[in-house]
């Protein structure tokens, strides 16, 4: 599998620049073709550092990547989602995978989405499911979350029909952080004193029914830095009938993340690809993507390019900058453009 970079944004593709996005972070979350309308839709989050609770879900669309339309999907503004409005225990309303689903014999349910929130205020918070007929109208599945603890840093994909796995057969994965000890981690930095970051999966008899899992499929080993860990894999369909993916990699000596990329066949079993070396490294220094490069968004194909949006920002993992002396460059949304060689079509 291999992806050859033709161009990368030097500068933030979308800001916050209306009014309900006033003192909001943007974080891309979701992206896909429409090709009757021949557009580009991005789905990104606005997160309020100070107040979470505001959280939402916003859609814009573009012709070519670069400008960006934000329509009214009728409450004056582009957001399609919001929060419980429930404080949680843990983590924040966070959309964290969107798919259309185009296998999906019900069309009110082709669209299907996980987040983290607090659902009900007895429960822990956790992932919830959501489905919507258009990618716009959003419905939540159910009044408590499938998966509670662990972390919100999750994503979905559905199952090649057929496909069978240790768990038997199935329709839909979530990939998601899960910890165990690991007491010769450097701790000086990081906020999970002792706890190691790998990636377990989760798999459903459908989308709607039980979850099993987790089960930890990948995580660094021998070959791999002392501080590696493994934060994030967002897994997509690629053209040979597997999945590639994109594995976030925490450094907890700096607290730098960069993304590397993996595939697999059957989504439990994944191989490291470009000799481990990330497709998506730091953006150089003084750059909006100096600090953090984090992708949860599938790839697009557009124009016979893969897209890639990606979050960028100039501070690392603990809120501090990567070069402190320097003058902070606005975080934001990047782009990045690579070659169409394996994606699924």
């Amino acid at each position: 599998m291999k992806l050859t970079l033709l161009q990368r944004s030097v500068q933030p593709i979308i800001h916050p620049d209306h009014p309900w996005e006033t003192g909001g972070r943007i974080f891309p979350v979701a992206a896909f073709a429409d090709p009757a309308a021949d557009e580009l839709l991005l789905y990104y989050m606005l997160r309020f550092t100070a107040r979470p609770l505001e959280n939402v879900l916003c859609l814009a669309r573009s012709k070519d990547g670069k400008k960006w339309t934000k329509s009214d999907y009728g409450s004056g503004t582009n957001i399609v989602m919001r929060g419980s409005g429930l404080k949680t225990d843990w983590g924040e309303f966070f959309p964290t995978s969107i798919i259309r689903d185009e296998h999906e014999p019900d069309a009110k349910l082709r669209w299907k989405m996980i987040y983290w929130d607090s659902i009900d205020p007895m429960i822990q918070s956790g992932i919830g499911l959501a489905t919507s007929p258009d990618g716009v109208q959003w419905q939540r599945l159910h009044s408590r979350p499938v998966i509670t603890g662990a972390n919100d840093a999750a994503s979905l994909i559905d199952m090649y029909a057929g496909a069978k796995t240790p768990f038997g057969a199935g329709t839909h994965f979530i990939h998601q952080q899960t910890f165990k000890h690991n007491p010769n981690l450097p701790t000086d930095r990081d906020n999970l004193k002792l706890l190691h970051r790998a990636i377990s999966v989760w798999q459903c008899e459908n989308f709607d029914g039980r979850w099993l899992g987790p089960v930890r499929i990948l995580e660094p080993d021998a070959n791999d830095a002392a501080d590696l860990q493994f934060y994030w894999l967002s897994a997509f369909k690629s053209s040979n009938s597997g999945y590639g993916g994109f594995l976030n990699c925490h450094h907890t000596i700096d607290q730098t993340m960069d993304v590397q990329l993996v595939s697999s066949r059957d989504g439990w079993s994944w191989t490291r690809e470009n000799d481990r070396n990330p497709i998506l490294p730091l953006g150089p220094r003084g750059q909006f993507d100096c600090g953090l490069v984090s992708v949860i968004a599938q790839p697009v194909i557009w124009q016979g390019k893969v897209l890639i949006f990606y979050q960028g920002r100039p501070s690392v993992h603990d809120g501090k900058p990567h070069y402190p002396a320097d003058v902070q460059p606005q975080p934001g949304i990047g782009l990045a453009e690579f070659t169409d060689e394996f994606m699924e079509r």
